[in-house]
């Protein structure tokens, strides 16, 4: 599942490549994806400008210039990919397939479109043709969603979130606050969005292993030490992933070789049996919370 070093280089490209354009076509084909019926949504986000992107936790929003916002949620398997057709465009067969594409984009089955676009991550869910070409295409959103929302019901639903770890007046401090007379494990509560938005299985085994904090350790016995330690682990490892290309395998774009760069340095991680970086014992796995956790009992407390 993508979580927030994903979700943040999904932000980042799309500011590069999508911002400012206008959405021109619109192909529907999976309606459950969509919070309205396919012809009310059609109508309202064609003509859109997509002013800009921006990350809550695993959420994208995409502000259109009509005041209200797309929001969606890839959950599991979602992906976007992006079909450019732009001169600049690392691969020059691009222009003229989106170009071929666009004119065909409201007749297209979601099987032509897979047969004639080998490169995309899955069957598309919704499909947007921009003003300058390029097509956008919303992937495998079977839990995943694409909502049309006005502004109130935009922050009520962001109202859900708890604190994103790469707000910048998000500090340890704080951190070690919201962690006060909490019970349970640890690793649960990370994973919780109501409590840290946008952490997930990857980034919270990491970041508990960085700490020298085991999964299941008990939250009420974790010293202030404990926490300074493993918020600002998490924090980091985020940032790194950033920097690196997140944990997915699948490009953004067809000229895409820089997401999925992460993939290579997690230390724990879907690592079982594997040697431990550090001491050399084998990484081991457990259900906590209902998820797989990782974890080196010899370095995690």
């Amino acid at each position: 599942m993508p979580e927030v070093p994903e979700m943040e280089i999904y932000k980042n490209y799309l500011n590069q490549w999508v911002k400012e354009k206008s959405i021109s076509h619109v192909n529907i084909f999976r309606a459950k994806s969509i919070n309205l019926e396919s012809t009310e949504f059609t109508r309202l986000v064609i003509g859109k400008q997509i002013k800009s992107i921006s990350r809550q936790g695993k959420y994208l929003i995409f502000h259109l210039d009509d005041g209200h916002a797309l929001l969606t949620h890839m959950m599991l398997d979602g992906r976007v990919f992006l079909l450019t057709n732009n001169s600049d465009s690392p691969q020059k067969n691009v222009v003229s397939q989106a170009l071929y594409l666009q004119n065909e984009i409201l007749i297209s089955s979601a099987e032509d479109i897979r047969k004639r676009i080998k490169e995309l991550p899955g069957k598309p869910s919704v499909v947007f043709g921009l003003s300058d070409g390029s097509i956008l295409f919303f992937c495998k959103l079977t839990l995943g969603y694409l909502h049309y929302l006005d502004q109130e019901q935009l922050r009520t639903k962001l109202q859900e979130l708890g604190r994103d770890p790469l707000d910048p007046n998000f500090s340890a401090q704080d951190f070690s606050q919201l962690l006060e007379r909490k019970r349970g494990m640890i690793k649960p509560w990370l994973m919780n969005p109501k409590n840290i938005a946008g952490v997930g299985n990857a980034y919270s085994n990491e970041a508990l292993f960085s700490a020298g904090v085991i999964p299941t350790r008990l939250i009420s016995t974790l010293s202030h030490a404990d926490k300074v330690k493993l918020f600002d682990s998490l924090v980091s490892i985020i940032r790194d992933s950033i920097r690196l290309g997140g944990d997915m395998e699948e490009p953004f774009a067809v000229w895409d070789d820089f997401t999925g760069g992460y993939n290579t340095y997690f230390k724990v991680y879907d690592r079982a049996g594997q040697p431990c970086f550090v001491c050399q014992e084998a990484i081991q796995r457990a259900e906590v919370g209902g998820r797989n956790a990782f974890f080196c009992t010899h370095c995690q407390h």
